[in-house]
C-alpha cells in the first residue's frame, strides 16, 4: 500500500452510460478497497455516483459528495456543469477533503483543478483525431479541449495501451516521459468459464436463440454495427443469430431498419444494457464473439469473452492487435466479406473454436486488476516527484 491520499474524481461520470472507462474505474476501485492501492482514496462523487458506487466504499476508499457540482442530466446541462466548474474552481475545491496528495481524473474530463497538487489524467484514446468523420465539429472541439487539454495540463498521463500512448505522443505532442500505459484487467470473479447462477435461466429469460454470435457494444459509430448486420446477411447458416448488447443512444431504430432491408431482422436481437451477472452467461452460451470495431483505446470485451471460454473473432484496429495477441481469429472490419467469412468459420469449425478457446483463456489470464492497481500506486508516487 502506498502512503498517498488520492482524490479520485468521478464528478463527470454518468454510471452505466460509458464503456471501457467505467470498467477501468470500477476495476481499480475494487482493488483499492481491498488494500491493493493508496493509503487513502477519496472518490469525488456526484449524486449518481454516490448511489451507484456505494458498495465500493470500504477499506481505504470513501465516497465524498461534492454538492456544488451539479452533474446535469443531458448534453446541455452537463456542458453547463463543466463550464461552471472550470470558471469557478475554488468553489468546488472548498468542499474537498483535506490532505490530498494527488488528484486523479480517471474518466479524463478535468473539471477540477487543485493548485499545488500533482494531477494525473487517464486519457483513453484520440479517436476524434484518428476518425474525425465520426464526430461533429462541436464534438471534435470538445474532445480536443477535454482529452488533449487534460493530457497537456496533467503532470502525468496514463493510457490503457501502448497504442494510445504512442498516439498521444505523436498526435497530441505530449512528451513521451510524461505518458505511461497501464493495461486494464479482467474481473475473473465474474468472467470465468465455469457456469454461474444466471446461466441456467438466461436463455429463457432473454428469449435467446439456440445458436448465436454476440457483440457487446454501445451503438456508437465506430463500433461498426451496420457492416456487421450486412455481413450477417451473407452468412448462409440461417439458424445462426446475432445478439447485441449495450446502450442504443437513439440509433436502435436505424439499425433495425437496416436489418429489415438486409433480410435479417429476425436474426438480430438487441438486448440493451444487461445486468452485470448476465454478461458472462451470455458469453458462455454464445457460439462465438464477433468484434468488428473500427477503433479501440483498449478493448475489454474480447478479453472478457476469452476469460469465459468463448472463441473470439476480432478486428485489429487501434489497440486491439496489442490486446488480443494471437488468441483470436482476425479480419478487416471494413470488409463485409471478411466479417461474414469469419462469422461462418468460427461458428462452424470446431477445431478452430477449441484452439481459440484455449488460447483465449491463456491470454485473458495475463490481465489482472491487481497488477493495474499496484502500477497506479507507483505512478501516483511518480506524479509527486515530477511535480516537485
Amino acid at each position: 500500500m502506498s502512503a498517498v491520499h488520492v482524490a479520485f474524481s468521478l464528478l463527470t461520470l454518468f454510471p452505466g452510460r460509458v464503456g471501457g472507462s467505467e470498467s477501468n474505474v470500477q476495476g481499480l476501485l475494487r482493488e483499492f478497497s481491498a488494500g491493493n492501492g493508496p493509503a487513502r482514496v477519496s472518490v469525488l462523487a456526484n449524486a449518481l455516483v454516490m448511489e451507484a458506487y456505494r458498495d465500493l466504499a470500504s477499506g481505504p476508499v470513501s465516497l465524498h459528495m461534492v454538492r456544488r457540482y451539479r452533474q446535469g442530466d443531458g448534453t446541455l446541462t452537463r456542458a453547463a456543469a463543466m463550464t461552471m466548474a472550470a470558471l469557478r474552481p475554488r468553489r468546488i475545491a472548498s468542499e474537498l477533503p483535506s490532505g490530498i496528495d494527488v488528484l486523479h481524473h480517471p474518466v479524463t474530463v478535468p473539471v477540477l483543478r487543485m493548485p499545488d497538487v500533482p494531477t494525473v489524467a487517464t486519457v483513453y484514446d484520440l479517436q476524434h483525431r484518428e476518425l474525425p468523420e465520426l464526430f461533429t465539429r462541436a464534438e471534435r472541439a470538445y474532445r480536443r479541449w477535454a482529452y488533449e487539454g487534460a493530457a497537456r495540463r496533467a503532470d502525468l498521463v496514463i493510457t490503457t495501451s501502448e497504442y494510445s500512448r504512442g498516439r498521444l505522443v505523436e498526435i497530441a505532442g505530449i512528451p513521451a516521459d510524461r505518458v505511461v500505459s497501464v493495461l486494464m484487467g479482467i474481473d475473473v470473479d465474474r468472467f470465468r468459464p465455469e457456469p454461474g447462477p444466471a446461466d441456467a435461466t438466461l436463455a429463457e429469460r432473454l428469449s435467446l436463440p439456440e445458436r448465436y454470435v454476440v457483440y457487446p457494444a454501445n451503438l456508437w459509430p465506430h463500433k461498426n454495427h451496420d457492416l456487421l448486420v450486412d455481413a450477417l446477411a451473407q452468412v448462409e447458416d440461417r439458424d445462426l443469430h446475432l445478439v447485441l448488447t449495450g446502450q442504443d443512444y437513439g440509433r436502435g431504430d436505424a439499425l433495425r431498419a437496416r436489418a429489415r432491408r438486409m433480410g435479417v431482422e429476425g436474426r438480430v436481437r438487441h438486448l440493451g444494457f444487461l445486468a452485470a451477472d448476465d454478461v458472462p452467461a451470455l458469453y458462455r452460451g454464445a457460439s462465438a464473439m464477433i468484434f468488428p470495431s473500427l477503433y479501440e483505446g483498449f478493448g475489454s470485451p474480447p478479453l472478457e469473452a476469452m476469460a469465459c471460454g468463448c472463441p473470439v473473432a476480432s478486428s485489429t484496429r487501434g489497440s486491439l492487435a496489442e490486446v488480443i495477441g494471437g488468441a483470436a481469429l482476425t479480419f478487416d472490419p471494413e470488409s463485409v466479406e471478411e466479417i461474414a467469412a469469419s462469422i461462418a468459420r468460427i461458428a462452424e469449425d470446431q477445431e478452430l473454436r477449441s484452439r481459440l478457446r484455449e488460447a483465449g483463456l491463456a491470454r485473458a489470464s495475463g490481465f489482472t486488476w491487481e497488477a493495474a492497481a499496484r502500477r497506479h500506486c507507483e505512478l501516483y508516487e511518480l506524479a509527486r516527484t515530477l511535480a516537485a
